[in-house]
């Protein structure tokens, strides 16, 4: 059954239902994006004790929503420390994408999100919990479609010295009514300046096929720019084993011979995208993202946007054929440049849904139609994404609290000032009585 009838089914059975105006947002006229909204959060210090001179961590995020595209990031930039100014990470972020084929009836494609105006649906303070609050509604929208949560991520660093840190997290999300499944998009942003992509696809099972295996895959376009957005490089990062021996390599190659196209993912080999600028941390190091699926499985189908799992082209956001990963193929085709240049990643993650009686029950809920199986109930959310770690971002590891370097003496600080003789200046050879090692030197 195709998804315009089933969304017109759903849609006859909310307007016969209490709350019907629900049913009538499906019906509104195009209208234009409305302008993002800007969230900014702080993660301080002073509650991992020590004596880390760093005040703390901060996001600031733009986030907006439309028809075709949800929930999506116009920009977000991070604060190594909130005496630093911001590093820009992301320009643009969202789900291209939602291809939901199912199993034995191959001519049910679905793209939820590019086929249909599925809206954002509201949410209360009950989606927001007791650590959420709920974002003011987009202009021109009535009610709030987008919820703010700081959490609590667990264990961010455990050791002898020092005990633990327990992380947090920034978690910006909001629901796709797509018909009869609702689809979670969520973008948490941690306060180590890692970004997690999550999708989550929860409602109901598809009326006339509730019983059909199928998959939602989630196809996802980030424009990253890392600092500097326009000197930007891909890199593919490889881990292989010799099985023949007990050593191994880690291979750091240019994407693609350092050209646009698509890679598949294996998972023998941790394979991941690593974005690097040209700009260094203070240890001298090149400041990066990898990009790191976390998979259930590689959704490979008869379209060929499926056929590999990792793509990387150049940004044109001026070309709106660009935004769409069904035509990811056609945009590599000319196999333009990825190192140095404005670039895109594109990645899949899917969950395979074999449905249970989990799902739902039949013969529970009121008949509105001949032959309708009186469903009720709703399949409980199933997770795919994949997650944006910074790589030598920091010198150090964030929100530890370093021991403090000890004030030099007083003689070191006067160029002119007079050693003391039992210390030797520093780069002097010195004879040490046998079988010791001299206090400057190391063997």
């Amino acid at each position: 059954m195709p998804r315009s009838i089933v969304a017109i089914l759903f849609i006859m059975i909310l307007a016969l239902a209490p709350g019907s105006a629900r049913a009538q947002r499906y019906f509104r006229a195009p209208i234009v994006d409305p302008p993002s909204q800007e969230v900014t959060t702080e993660f301080l210090v002073n509650d991992s004790g020590g004596v880390e001179p760093r005040k703390g961590t901060a996001w600031k995020i733009h986030v907006a929503r439309g028809l075709h595209k949800g929930l999506y990031i116009t920009g977000a930039w991070f604060k190594r420390n909130l005496a630093e100014d911001w590093i820009k990470i992301l320009n643009d972020a969202r789900i291209a994408e939602l291809f939901v084929p199912y199993h034995q009836s191959s001519y049910i494609r679905y793209y939820d999100l590019t086929s249909f105006s599925f809206p954002l649906a509201p949410v209360q303070a009950e989606d927001a919990g007791p650590f959420g609050t709920l974002l003011p509604p987009f202009q021109g929208d009535t009610t709030a479609t987008v919820v703010k949560e700081l959490r609590d991520r667990g264990v961010a660093w455990k050791d002898y010295a020092h005990g633990v840190r327990r992380g947090k997290e920034l978690v910006i999300w909001g629901a796709l009514e797509a018909g009869n499944y609702m689809y979670l998009m969520s973008y948490s942003f941690h306060d180590d300046g890692t970004i997690a992509f999550r999708v989550g696809a929860t409602g109901q099972n598809l009326p006339g096929h509730r019983q059909e295996a199928h998959v939602h895959s989630a196809h996802w376009r980030i424009d990253i720019d890392l600092v500097d957005g326009a000197k930007n490089s891909a890199m593919l990062m490889r881990h292989v084993e010799d099985l023949a021996s007990l050593s191994s390599v880690d291979v750091k190659e240019p994407f693609n011979r350092g050209f646009e196209g698509g890679v598949p993912w294996d998972p023998k080999e941790f394979t991941m995208v690593r974005v690097q600028s040209e700009r260094k941390n203070p240890r001298g190091e090149p400041i990066s993202y990898d990009l790191m699926p976390l998979r259930y499985g590689s959704p490979r189908h008869n379209e060929e946007f499926t056929h590999n799992d990792l793509w990387v082209s150049q940004s044109h956001p001026d070309r709106p054929m660009e935004f769409l990963f069904a035509n990811l193929p056609n945009i590599v085709k000319d196999e333009e440049v990825v190192e140095q240049t404005d670039l895109v990643l594109w990645c899949n993650s899917a969950v395979h849904h074999e449905p249970r009686n989990e799902d739902g029950k039949p013969d529970s809920a009121p008949r509105f139609w001949p032959g309708d199986d009186a469903w009720e109930g709703s399949a409980i959310v199933m997770w795919s994404g994949f997650d944006l770690k910074p790589r030598n971002l920091f010198d150090r590891t964030p929100f530890y609290p370093y021991t403090p370097v000890p004030p030099r003496p007083l003689a070191d600080q006067r160029p002119d000032a007079i050693r003391d003789e039992a210390t030797p200046p520093a780069g002097t050879a010195v004879e040490a009585p046998p079988g010791q090692i001299p206090p400057n030197r190391r063997e």
